[in-house]
C-alpha cells in the first residue's frame, strides 16, 4: 500500500513552470547583466579615449642635379640629395644638337670623352655612385669635374651640341617583396658591388 504525499497532476505541472520560470529570470537577468557592462564599457571608451593620430611618415625621394656651364664648357656635375633618407644615385648624360633657337635638330652629338669622378662607375648607359648619399648631401667626389662641348658643328647638318644630365635616386634602405634590396629590384644593379 502507498503511503507516500499524493500530489495531484496540475500541482506537479505548477511546481515545474515555477522551476522554469525561476531558470528563466535568472538567465534573463544575467543576460541583461551581461548586457549592461558591455554596453558600458564601450560607451566609456567611446567617450573618454583621446583620438590616436597615424604618426607613420613615407620616406621622400628626390635629387637634383648641380653644375656649372659657361656656355661651352659643363663643369662640377653633381647630385644633391634633395629627399629625406639616403639614396643610391645615378646619372645618365644625354646629348644632342639645337639651332640658333634651340630646337633640336638631326645629326650625331657624342658625349666628350671624360674621367669619372671617385666613387662614380659606368655601367651601360648610366653612371653609378657606389655609396649610398645621405639627405642633403652629394657625392664626394663630382661626375665630371670639366667637359668641353662642341660649340658648333662642320657638317650639313650644323648646330652646337647640348648634354642634359638627368639624375635618379632610389631608397638605399628599401627591400623589395623577395626580399632583395630595392635597387636591385628597380635598377637591375647594385652599386656597391659595381667596380
Amino acid at each position: 500500500m502507498y503511503h507516500g504525499k499524493y500530489e495531484p497532476k496540475h500541482l506537479q505541472r505548477k511546481r515545474r513552470r515555477r522551476r522554469n520560470n525561476r531558470a528563466g529570470i535568472l538567465l534573463l537577468s544575467l543576460l541583461m547583466l551581461v548586457t549592461t557592462v558591455v554596453g558600458g564599457t564601450l560607451a566609456y571608451l567611446v567617450t573618454n579615449t583621446e583620438p590616436v593620430t597615424n604618426t607613420f611618415k613615407p620616406s621622400f625621394v628626390d635629387c637634383e642635379v648641380t653644375e656649372d656651364f659657361n656656355g661651352s664648357t659643363k663643369s662640377n656635375v653633381n647630385v644633391i640629395n634633395i629627399g629625406d633618407t639616403d639614396a643610391y644615385i645615378r646619372v645618365k648624360l644625354v646629348a644632342y644638337r639645337v639651332n640658333d633657337e634651340g630646337q633640336h635638330i638631326g645629326g650625331e652629338a657624342e658625349i666628350p670623352a671624360f674621367t669619372p669622378g671617385a666613387g662614380w662607375v659606368k655601367n651601360g648607359d648610366y653612371y653609378y655612385y657606389t655609396k649610398p648619399v645621405a639627405p642633403g648631401a652629394q657625392p664626394a667626389a663630382d661626375l665630371i669635374d670639366s667637359i668641353t662641348l662642341s660649340g658648333s658643328y662642320t657638317d650639313a647638318d650644323g648646330g652646337k651640341q647640348v648634354i642634359e644630365v638627368m639624375a635618379e635616386a632610389i631608397q638605399a634602405k628599401g627591400v623589395a617583396d623577395d626580399g632583395t634590396k630595392a635597387v636591385v629590384k628597380a635598377w637591375g644593379v647594385d652599386p656597391e658591388k659595381l667596380s
